[in-house]
């Protein structure tokens, strides 16, 4: 029988595997955007945003259409205050928000980044993490709903209470690796 020692390396290795396979497919499509969402204070709730287009996109990234696929408006209630980087801007509709490029020179383009993006909100960063929906998006080369885009979905990072945790369970199963190995 196998220690959790011996599992993890091949576990991990299957996982990078599968990575890789799953990134090396995504990269014929047009814009593939990608994005991550942190929320702080008590109420009202400032959340920053940041949207990439990732390494190998055959297009630029120049307007998103956050918490909302076609049909369905999916943050908990209507967002309010939205703040763009420069050469962008945005407009609340419904229980979502349409961040669009002014011109293609503010376009994210492919393996690039930008942050600076953000709204306040009455719904708490539990709320918003409850709902496997609620950060579902479209990103558009040009306009809102000027070509087909592509769904993403924004990534919501986890409260500093649940790093704790993780930082606790790798550091104990670490300590326990180690002493597993030095009594072989």
């Amino acid at each position: 029988m196998k220690t959790i020692c011996e599992l993890i390396p091949s576990k991990l290795s299957l996982t990078l595997v599968i990575a890789l396979g799953t990134a090396s497919a995504a990269l014929a499509q047009g814009e593939l955007g990608v994005g991550s969402i942190s929320g702080s204070g008590s109420g009202p709730y400032t959340y920053s945003l940041t949207f990439s287009d990732q390494s190998g996109a055959s297009s630029p990234i120049g307007s998103i259409w956050y918490g909302w696929v076609p049909g369905d408006f999916y943050l908990p209630s209507a967002p309010s205050s939205p703040i763009t980087p420069t050469g962008w801007t945005a407009t609340v509709q419904s229980d979502s928000i349409k961040f669009v490029a002014s011109s293609s020179l503010y376009d994210i383009t492919a393996g690039n980044s930008l942050s600076g993006f953000g709204y306040t909100a009455s719904f708490s960063p539990s709320q918003l993490a409850a709902d496997p929906n609620a950060s579902d998006s479209y990103a558009y080369s040009g306009a809102i709903q000027g070509d087909a885009g592509e769904e993403f979905h924004v990534q919501i990072a986890p409260e500093p209470s649940s790093l704790g945790l993780m930082a606790v369970g790798v550091l104990s199963l670490a300590l326990v690796c180690g002493r597993k190995l030095r009594c072989v």
